[in-house]
């Protein structure tokens, strides 16, 4: 039956298994390393502060230019992806970030520093983009949101291991080895995606033929290919473009709480200790990890059993806001730790119902411009991540509570909620487009 996922013809999945084979042993780790290369300079600052005699507003002038150029290069990586394929652009991009990454010790000054992280940001820029579209080309629809929380997983490993090993690092062989490691493991990493992926299922020499056929039938739009920046005029005047992209800017101004201030948060405002802090301030990442996957598992279930991609992503998405919105605000006027934790753990792991929504929603609205749509909402979300630190700062700072900083980041949340009303999986941007190639058609 054309147009419907073999699942659902009754078809047994058992028809091999490489392809999770793929995401668990080589973008598992790819993006897992890519994360570590992110949070290095994070850890090793008050190290290199100290050395290099940086004050505050230059170290922070050093750790917020990777989130410039690789926010704002993400819609070129997401077409550079469509254009080259997800294997070389890839692999060329995790060699830049990765010879990046080993060269950033060489720094001596505010300027190198910034240039260094900078280029390591537009390096960068490319690996998301490329994963969702390498994901959309890989998996059929009912399988997406498991992929997605793979892929998520890799992500959010990093903040949970990358703290505690890059001290590790840090205080037996020096900082600088934080860097010359994990730019090793990522050549590595890139030199495994070039041997083992390929931008089709069909052409891989290891996958079985009836997988890559299972693969095939799965993905029930087949969107006529077309160039990305002819496609975009067309994306700007869609509400829904619109739509994915801006809740995902609301989404990370409230994760960036907890990714840039939740331990300044936790010592300063409820006066926990260093120690203390230091352990309880990743369980809510540790919340976010489980929760991808098991997000993931239940949108392949409803859809599975519904067939319905509004129903497998939508929904999710609009519960996450608003968990974490409101368990955000709880957090916020509770006063013992133990209930203070479980808020915040509640809060962030909510927000792993929309992140595998998301991607698995730019995977259906873009068909084979994935690229372009991953890389648009990938912006938005970034940006936040540039601003929101600086705008929570600002906030504290005028009133002086924390409260109020956490109360507008919760309203954050309801604004990305309602978005989601205006996002329609199942109804693809390039929908339009071969809607007119048929008139042209049989006219």
């Amino acid at each position: 039956m054309p147009g419907v996922p073999r699942q659902a013809q009754g078809v047994p999945t058992a028809v091999g298994r490489f392809r999770w084979g793929i995401m668990a042993f080589i973008l598992f780790p790819l993006t897992f390393v890519m994360s570590l290369d992110r949070t290095n300079m994070v850890v090793a600052a008050p190290v290199v502060q100290r050395e290099f005699h940086f004050t505050l507003v230059q170290l922070s002038l050093i750790l917020t230019s990777f989130w410039w150029t690789y926010s704002f290069l993400q819609v070129p990586g997401g077409l550079l992806a469509e254009r080259f394929g997800a294997r070389r652009l890839l692999t060329w991009a995790n060699g830049w970030w990765s010879a990046l990454t080993i060269l950033t010790p060489f720094g001596w000054s505010v300027g190198s520093f910034v240039t260094i992280r900078g280029l390591l940001g537009a390096g960068q820029a490319a690996d998301w983009p490329s994963s969702v579209y390498a994901i959309r080309e890989w998996f059929p629809d009912a399988e997406r949101g498991k992929a997605n929380s793979i892929l998520l997983g890799g992500l959010y490993l990093g903040p949970i291991v990358g703290g505690p090993l890059t001290v590790l690092i840090v205080q037996t062989l020096g900082w600088h080895w934080a860097f010359y490691l994990y730019g090793l493991a990522g050549i590595v990493t890139a030199a495994l995606w070039w041997h083992y992926f390929r931008d089709s299922p069909v052409g891989h020499p290891l996958m079985n033929p009836a997988e890559a056929e299972y693969i095939e039938r799965g993905q029930t739009v087949k969107a006529t290919r077309e160039e990305g920046p002819r496609a975009w005029r067309r994306f700007i005047r869609s509400p829904q473009f619109w739509a994915i992209g801006l809740q995902y800017f609301f989404l990370i101004l409230i994760q960036s709480f907890y990714t840039t201030w939740l331990p300044t948060y936790l010592v300063r405002e409820r006066h926990f200790s260093l120690t203390a802090m230091g352990w309880l301030s990743s369980l809510p990442f540790v919340a976010l990890f489980v929760m991808v996957f098991v997000t993931g598992a239940v949108a392949d279930r409803i859809y599975q059993r519904t067939q319905s991609k509004w129903l497998a992503r939508v929904p999710l998405a609009m519960t996450g806001f608003v968990i974490a919105a409101l368990f955000l605000i709880l957090a916020s006027r509770v006063t013992g730790a133990f209930w203070l934790i479980l808020f915040l753990m509640i809060s962030l792991g909510a927000i792993g119902l929309t992140q595998v929504s998301i991607w698995s929603a730019t995977q259906d609205l873009g068909p084979t411009l994935t690229g372009s749509v991953s890389g648009w909402t990938n912006f938005w979300g970034n940006f936040a991540a540039a601003l929101g630190p600086t705008f929570t700062a600002i906030l504290v700072g005028l009133t002086t509570r924390w409260t109020t900083a956490l109360l507008v980041m919760a309203l954050a949340g309801v604004f990305g909620a309602v978005l989601w009303l205006f996002v329609h999986p199942e109804r693809p941007l390039t929908e339009a487009q071969d809607a007119g190639a048929a008139a042209l058609a049989r006219a």
